[in-house]
């Protein structure tokens, strides 16, 4: 377990793809159960609350309450939006240097996917990122873009689903349009920004430089390990 941050009243730790942020149906080892059983063997109180979530297969840095005024205040940051994530993404396609992307996503639980779709109704909620082309190759499969995303809401599935649905599928996303196999969705959460007892706290994390497809970009990522 690597822990990125500690405080009195938070916690953050880097999540590794393919655990799920929190206890479901599968039984498998999940962070909240994880991280509280890390605290515990190192004789600190254990109890911690879930104010966000990464998708399954997406890494990256992950931040828990460790009290419930903490909780409550991290909730309110992500309600009202101050809460700041940024996430790499390497995508199919050369993405255009800077964009905002605002739509209307549907959630169907059914098939755990989200849909972009053209007006607003009951299901649908308003869904906005926008992002920056840090870096693009060419490969023996076409071109691959290297993208900073700025999260502005936090709807389901909703950067694979935007993405995807401008001809960006987010490699090795096979949900979301990738046929690449080679790698779990390159999708990555690189920083979180909060307030805390009224500083304001920045933790951040890159991913494996030396795993597919990130290493195509490695030299992208140099100085930008604080790159807010």
């Amino acid at each position: 377990m690597k822990i990125l941050y500690k405080s009195r009243d938070t916690i953050a730790a880097l999540k590794p793809p393919g655990v799920p942020s929190q206890p479901d149906p599968t039984g498998d080892g999940d962070m909240l159960t994880l991280l509280s059983e890390h605290m515990r063997a190192l004789g600190e109180h254990r109890e911690l609350y879930l104010v966000h979530r990464l998708d399954r297969a997406v890494g990256g840095v992950m931040i828990f309450a460790r009290n419930k005024k903490s909780a409550a205040s991290l909730s309110g940051q992500a309600a009202e939006h101050t809460l700041t994530k940024k996430y790499y993404a390497v995508v199919e396609g050369l993405a255009e240097e800077k964009a905002y992307l605002k739509d209307y996503l549907y959630k169907d639980s059914a098939k755990g996917k989200a849909f972009v779709v053209d007006r607003a109704r009951a299901g649908v909620k308003e869904a906005t990122l926008s992002y920056e082309r840090v870096g693009a190759v060419e490969t023996e499969r076409g071109t691959l873009s290297l993208l900073l995303v700025t999260l502005m809401s936090g709807r389901f599935h909703q950067i694979r689903a935007q993405l995807s649905s401008r001809g960006l599928s987010i490699v090795g996303d096979g949900k979301y349009g990738s046929r690449d196999k080679r790698t779990r969705c390159a999708l990555f959460c690189h920083s979180m920004t909060f307030s805390e007892r009224g500083d304001v706290r920045c933790v951040s994390a890159l991913p494996d430089l030396t795993a597919y497809p990130w290493s195509l970009f490695a030299e992208k990522f140099e100085g930008r390990e604080e790159l807010i």
